[in-house]
């Protein structure tokens, strides 16, 4: 995915009952005509009992699918605790993101598809930059709740002193997910071409370090830690990235701008104190990753 596009058994009791993690969210299916539906704000939000909001599909460790085929994952929690707070039921769409992230907001949060894909109340996970704001006026980006961070999953044994950073690669092999940040970014930077393979999904990329064809895979920081997990043979890396102009990022979510402000403040100051309360690092820790307090 683009820039977009883009951390004890106490805390994970605490997530559990306060986010859900999903598990009581009614799931909708994503080919739904929903333009009627734009910019409903919080007053019909409470008088008709539940909230619409739309996470990323197959985009683990935020969104995705597990084997029975129901949603979960830290943006799931989020959702589940966005209407917990609201005093609403939840009803969650999975939706796949397009070219950018100006598109998603167009199609997603104030205009509508014009296939007729469903519209939502809020998007989660939306990358927040003032030029992605300024160029988006019909959509309000709010109510940040974590910082990304681009980071370089490795094998310890090939790095066994310190971690690599992005001249290692140099010397050493790298694989990216194709036309993403990460990919960009090496491909300009000297020397590193040569080691460096490209794959059409970050998980494939992962399993070209599992397989040991390379020693490194650069990405998104929760992904990696996501997908490496606790496995003593690797390691992730969020060190400095020399002439990367963007290497973390706010996220937050969206909603329709002019017709939906209540809404947008309200979703905003739940979301702000989840995360000075910490809920919302307890929701990123029971997922196994690091949180980092989102940038202002």
């Amino acid at each position: 995915m683009s820039l977009r596009t883009s951390l004890s058994a106490i805390v994970l009791t605490t997530v559990l009952t306060l986010a859900g993690s999903g598990l009581f969210a009614r799931e909708y299916p994503s080919d739904d005509t929903g333009r009627d539906r734009v910019g409903i704000d919080y007053d019909e939000i409470i008088a008709r009992g539940y909230i619409e909001i739309g996470v990323y599909q197959d985009f683990a460790p935020f969104s995705w699918r597990n084997g029975s085929g129901q949603l979960v994952g830290v943006d799931v929690d989020l959702a589940q605790l966005i209407a917990d707070d609201l005093g609403v039921d939840l009803r969650l769409t999975d939706l796949p993101a397009d070219e950018d992230v100006d598109t998603d907001l167009r199609n997603y949060v104030w205009r509508g598809h014009y296939m007729g894909r469903r519209i939502v109340n809020v998007l989660m996970r939306v990358p927040y930059n003032r030029e992605l704001d300024y160029r988006n006026e019909l959509a309000a980006l709010t109510g940040r709740y974590s910082q990304e961070r681009m980071a370089i999953g490795y094998r310890v044994s090939v790095f066994p002193d310190e971690p690599p950073f992005p001249g290692s690669f140099q010397s050493h092999p790298v694989a990216v997910e194709t036309y993403r940040l990460a990919d960009f970014y090496l491909t300009g930077l000297p020397g590193v071409l040569p080691n460096m393979t490209r794959r059409r999904s970050l998980e494939d990329a992962i399993d070209l370090l599992h397989e040991g064809e390379v020693v490194a895979v650069m990405g998104i920081r929760a992904q990696l830690e996501h997908h490496l997990g606790d496995d003593p043979e690797f390691a992730v890396e969020s060190g400095p990235m020399p002439g990367l102009a963007v290497g973390n990022w706010p996220v937050g979510i969206a909603t329709a701008f002019y017709t939906a402000r209540m809404l947008s403040y309200e979703v905003d100051d739940i979301l702000t104190a989840a995360v000075r309360d910490g809920r919302v690092e307890a929701i990123y820790a029971a997922h196994g990753l690091s949180w980092e307090e989102p940038g202002r």
